[in-house]
């Protein structure tokens, strides 16, 4: 219940490895108007996210993807090549 409780009150969690468009346009602009695609997409190559187009104007990315451009690192302490993170 407390789980709905927060999405009710707009927070979400993340529970897939896979970031949507939806997802990535929060994070762009997490109070405001929803950007537009293109501003997404220019945030996200501005912020170093490695990203793929979905088909229908938007791009997704992935966790790990998210994690390597903010300089995190999994807690494994995985050397995985950036190329394979998408």
């Amino acid at each position: 219940m407390a789980a709905q409780a927060a999405v009710d009150q707009g927070e979400r969690r993340v529970s897939s490895p896979v970031i949507t468009f939806e997802d990535l346009r929060r994070l762009c602009a997490p109070a405001g108007p929803a950007p537009r695609a293109s501003t997404v997409v220019r945030w996200a190559r501005d912020q170093g996210i490695r990203y793929r187009y979905d088909g229908r104007g938007g791009i997704w990315t992935t966790v790990d993807a998210l994690n390597a451009a903010l300089g995190l690192h999994s807690a494994q302490g995985d050397t995985t090549n950036t190329m394979e993170l998408i």
